[in-house]
Order: C-alpha cells, then structure tokens, then sequence
C-alpha cells in the first residue's frame, strides 16, 4: 500500500514540475511573440520601398531622382527590435542593431572609415563589445592627435583603387593642415593586408565624405561585403556642395555641378540598389537637415545615415 502511495505521489509531482515548466516556456513563448508583434508594428507602419529597375532609372530626371532617393532611404528595410546609437547623435555617432543575435560578440571586428581622429564612435562600441578595432583616414597627421589605445589607426583611405592621391579634394573646413599624398585602397586589399579576408567584419563603418559612392561598387563587384554583418553609412546623395566661409564667420553650403564622387546620380541609386540586392536592408536612417534643397516643392536632404543589416547571416 505505501509503494502505491508513494507511486502516486512520485507521479502528481512529476506532472506538476512538467506543467510548471511548460507554462514558463509559454509565458516565455508569449513574450517574446508580443515584443515581436511590437517590432512589426514599426515596419507596417513604414511600407516596404523598392527601387526601381536599372531600365526605369535611366530614363528619370534627376529631380525625379531625388524624390526618389528620398523616399527611398526614408524607409524600414529590416525589423531591428533593439536599436543602439553607438556615440552622441551630434558627430561620429552611428546606430547598430544591437539585438542578440546581430550584435557583435568576442571575439569580434569593426572596421571605421572616416575618422579625423574623432573616436567617439570607437569609444563607444568598445565600451559596448570590446572588439578588435581598426580605423582609417588618410587626411591628418599623427601630430596632436590622441589616439585610444584600444584602436588600431591607419592612415589609408578608402578608395574603388590601390593608389596614392596627391591632390587631395576635400569638401569639408579643417582647423588643421591636410597631409599632402593620401594613400588609398581597396576594402579587399585591406582586409588581405591585414589577414582579415575569411574574418566576420561584424560592423563596418563608411563616412568619407561622398566617395562611398567611388569605393562601393569595387567592394560590391569584389564579394568583401560577404562577411560583412553591419553596415553604417554616410550617403551623399545628388550634387555635392562645398562648405564657405561668409565674412561673419558663418558657415554656408553652396552646391556644385559635381556630383558626390564623381558618380552620376543615376550609378549612385543604382548603387543603392545593388546593396540591396546583395542582402542588406535598412534597419535605420537619420537625415541632417543642413544638407538639404528644395525639389517640386519638397525638402529632400542629400545627406543621410544609413544602417543596414546583412539578411544573408540569418537565413
């Protein structure tokens, strides 16, 4: 009789362990469908925008290319339920996606283009995920310059060719001298230096001033963004515009005939297009309102920060 007893006991408290721990994984199933829920409520409320075909692009106007761009980059591509601004969100500051399964982990790499010994972006991903670091500029010197010893600093820029520039073109004021020869390379050429080639760049930092739009099509046609998780852009869309001290001091913008890189607008969607059709969707976008013109009666900025996530990790 106390064999059944305890038989019968055994099995009330096997069923209630099973039904608690079942019920724990529901709520945790529940839980984790509602922030889901949350996340797809931000890209239903933004419709999916796609670019259209090369044949179509070639016969638009460019002020129909603005508007279009414009519409274009002001798009969710990709539910991101944890977005993280890396740094301030005045300067070098850029947002990731920072969810568990596409942020980045010991061991972990983040290349960073565009610099002028500002690290506030460095800072700040270092502090989140102690990575190996690597940041390039080719425009200033070493001189009175600090660098974090966490970051690994290279005076090479980033360029659609392997060559040294002599006659540096640069859009932006600088309080101290350029350097006078820059040396320029490759995204594939950089990582073979650097025996980076098979390695996982888990985040991939572009700022340099509109010629993103010279060195992507060599990185996209070359296959170095295959281990490239995240990307952080820059994007100078259109005409390019320099800034110009007025007498008072003031900074103004004057646009120029050239276009940003020396890419036609045309190329410079279809670029845009072809990040796309390599896997990368936009996550997150940030205008800057200084950069902007007025098109058919519409604001549209030509200056904007992309963050786009490589779907081909996640499949």
């Amino acid at each position: 009789m106390a064999f059944i007893v305890m038989n019968i006991f055994l099995f009330f408290a096997i069923f209630i362990i099973c039904f608690l721990n079942g019920y724990h994984r529901l709520l945790t199933k529940s839980k984790q469908t509602q922030e889901e829920r949350i996340c797809e409520q931000v890209i239903d409320s933004n419709r999916l925008y796609l670019l259209p075909s090369d044949y179509i692009i070639d016969s638009m106007d460019n002020d129909t290319l603005y508007h279009i761009f414009d519409k274009y980059v002001n798009s969710y591509q990709f539910r991101c339920c944890n977005v993280s601004r890396q740094g301030k969100r005045v300067g070098s500051g850029k947002y990731i996606c920072a969810d568990d399964r596409f942020k980045p982990s010991s061991p972990c790499l983040i290349y960073s283009f565009g610099s002028k010994f500002d690290f506030v972006f460095e800072n700040a991903v270092w502090r989140s995920f102690k990575c190996e670091i690597h940041t390039f500029d080719p425009s200033l010197s070493f001189e009175e310059s600090q660098i974090p010893y966490f970051v690994n600093f290279h005076l090479i820029g980033l360029s659609g060719n392997d060559f040294n520039q002599t006659k540096p073109e640069i859009w932006k004021h600088h309080n101290r001298p350029l350097r006078k020869v820059w040396g320029m390379q490759r995204l594939s050429t950089i990582q073979k230096v650097h025996s980076h080639k098979k390695k996982v760049i888990d985040i991939l930092k572009i700022d340099i001033e509109g010629w993103e739009w010279d060195a992507l099509p060599d990185i996209l046609q070359t296959g170095s963004l295959s281990n490239v998780k995240q990307i952080c852009i820059e994007v100078h869309f259109g005409f390019s515009f320099k800034h110009i001290i007025k007498n008072n001091g003031k900074l103004s913008l004057k646009f120029t005939s050239n276009t940003w890189g020396n890419v036609s607008i045309k190329n410079q969607l279809k670029i845009l297009k072809r990040l796309y059709e390599t896997g990368f969707r936009i996550f997150m976008y940030r205008t800057f309102n200084w950069g902007s013109l007025y098109i058919k009666g519409r604001k549209i900025s030509n200056l904007d920060e992309l963050s786009l996530i490589n779907i081909n990790f996640y499949k």
